[in-house]
């Protein structure tokens, strides 16, 4: 059986050849409809031109398999599946692929696709066109509504599923771009990418520099993504923000164009290919679920198949055209299995998308008895074990008391506590049960420690754990998987009279266990009577 990575690169090499067959007649003149808008008015105007498509570059800005903010990372995943298939017809039509991950460029240090770069002639970068304009709107950056993400700066490369070209590169700078379009005589750029006006826009291989030197600058309206924001009581969705920043774009920056529309009209598109996921508002997964304390409005949208018929399940049941018709948003108060898909007449146009929502109970009182005032029976924890005794994996250290397992303070969702205990997944620790433990209460989080050296770059997609309590030996409560600066999860476990153990656990949530650093913060026992 073929490797993944080896079959990926056949298909890469397979699929531009097939299309460039396809695309013969079409390949020394392509027109484009470019869409602008009156700056004052609004109004759109269209005009068209025509374009050796080997003059052309396409430019993929910060196409990234991470983003502090969980629907942004999702929305990103919904487009780069249209994506890839548009890059394939870009290759197969003579166009140069540039992938521009910015700031994690380097991580590509190897790849042909960047050491090519450095052999390609330097040249001065010219300073042709003034480019000013309005400031774009720019909605923060979270889309997740009223429990909102935290920055950080978790994402250490390009998404997975997005194929990288043999004759593809990898520039970072206005500089590097410029020699490129200079070496292969580029007159016009296609951006596509994420987050439109601030990526897009402000990087230095942005449609703002390449402009200022004299390149003939467009944006694909139909696969990019805004920085995002959500509030559903005055109706501003992610989509609506998009909307925004493209008109913006086209009043005062660069014109548009619609890259599928684009690429049908060369006979490289087929309208008949199911790509685009229903888009979830906001997106919570089962591997980083949606942690909510109040009641949240759900929206779901398909903005590139429009007059498509959403339908819906909450239960976990696969949705279909006989399930619930989406109307219009609607509000979820407790822990949700949400299916989705979208059709017409019957058939499906978009794939299946979930979304994970999981409501935490109320605060728990603090205990009366800490789990660090007593010593546990069982204490195992990340590395391997002789006869009862563990030696710890790298740096990793036993469970700490009232600090983190590196000996921070302990931290969660920025908030420190004083009381605690400090591990790293997989860990268990057991205690007896004594005479008078009626609950059990707990807060359960990733430690934070991570954030506090460059903001978690590269680091903090990683953190992934589930956190589970066990009375003589059965699962009395577990956490949904909880990542780096998520809500503490909240635990509050009447203990059944006569048992005899109770045992805490720290397990990976299926991914590994890089960098699973996590908290049990103000955990203990409640007596009573």
């Amino acid at each position: 059986m073929l490797s993944n990575r080896f079959a990926r690169s056949l298909l890469s090499r397979a699929v531009p050849v097939l299309l460039a067959a396809l695309a013969l007649p079409s390949l020394h003149a392509l027109t484009l409809e470019l869409q602008r808008r009156d700056p004052v008015t609004g109004v759109v105007s269209l005009e068209r031109e025509t374009v050796d498509p080997r003059r052309i570059g396409v430019i993929a800005v910060d196409v990234w398999n991470f983003h502090w903010c969980k629907t942004a990372t999702m929305r990103v995943d919904a487009i780069v599946p249209r994506m890839n298939k548009a890059l394939d017809a870009a290759r197969a039509l003579g166009m140069t692929v540039m992938l521009c991950p910015s700031d994690v460029v380097d991580n590509y240090a190897g790849y042909p696709q960047r050491e090519a770069i450095f052999a390609i002639p330097k040249t001065t970068v010219p300073s042709l066109v003034d480019v000013t304009c309005p400031p774009v709107p720019d909605a923060g950056g979270c889309a997740c509504g009223r429990e909102r993400c935290a920055v950080n700066y978790g994402w250490d490369g390009m998404h997975p599923a997005l194929r990288i070209g043999e004759s593809d590169l990898m520039p970072d700078t206005q500089a590097e771009v410029y020699a490129i379009c200079k070496k292969q005589g580029l007159t016009h750029l296609i951006y596509v990418g994420f987050h439109t006006q601030v990526c897009l826009l402000g990087k230095p291989m942005g449609l703002k520099a390449m402009k200022s030197a004299g390149l003939n600058c467009m944006l694909a309206r139909d696969m990019t993504d805004a920085h995002p924001g959500y509030d559903p009581e005055r109706n501003f969705t992610p989509d609506l923000n998009t909307d925004q920043v493209v008109e913006h774009f086209e009043k005062h920056l660069a014109p548009t164009i619609h890259f599928q529309a684009e690429l049908a009209r060369a006979g490289l598109w087929d309208s008949g290919w199911v790509l685009d996921p229903v888009r979830i508002t906001p997106w919570g997964t089962p591997m980083r679920p949606h942690l909510f304390e109040h009641p949240v409005t759900i929206t779901l949208t398909t903005p590139l198949q429009p007059g498509a018929e959403i339908h819906y399940t909450l239960d976990g049941s696969e949705p279909g055209p006989g399930s619930p018709r989406y109307t219009g948003p609607f509000v979820i108060s407790r822990s949700t299995h949400l299916r989705t898909s979208a059709f017409r007449d019957g058939r499906p146009v978009c794939s299946e998308s979930e979304g994970s929502f999981a409501r935490m109970i109320p605060m728990p009182p603090t205990p009366d008895v800490a789990i660090g005032d007593l010593t546990p029976i069982r204490n195992v924890g990340f590395g391997h074990t002789y006869s009862g005794n563990v030696r710890y994996s790298g740096n990793t250290r036993a469970p700490q008391k009232d600090k983190s397992n590196l000996g921070h303070a302990i931290r969660i969702n920025r908030t420190t506590y004083q009381n605690g205990m400090g591990v790293h997944a997989p860990c268990a620790l057991m205690y007896e049960v004594q005479p008078g433990y009626k609950r059990f209460v707990a807060l359960a989080g990733v430690d934070e420690h991570l954030v506090d050296i460059s903001n978690g770059s590269n680091l903090a997609k990683h953190p992934s754990v589930v956190f589970k309590v066990f009375i003589d030996g059965t699962e009395a409560a577990a956490s949904p998987v909880m990542r780096i600066l998520s809500p503490a999860w909240r635990f509050d476990v009447p203990i059944p009279p006569g048992a005899r153990t109770i045992s805490l656990v720290t397990m990976d949530a299926g991914d590994g266990s890089r960098e699973d650093f996590a908290d049990w913060a103000n955990a203990g026992f409640l007596l009573g009577k």
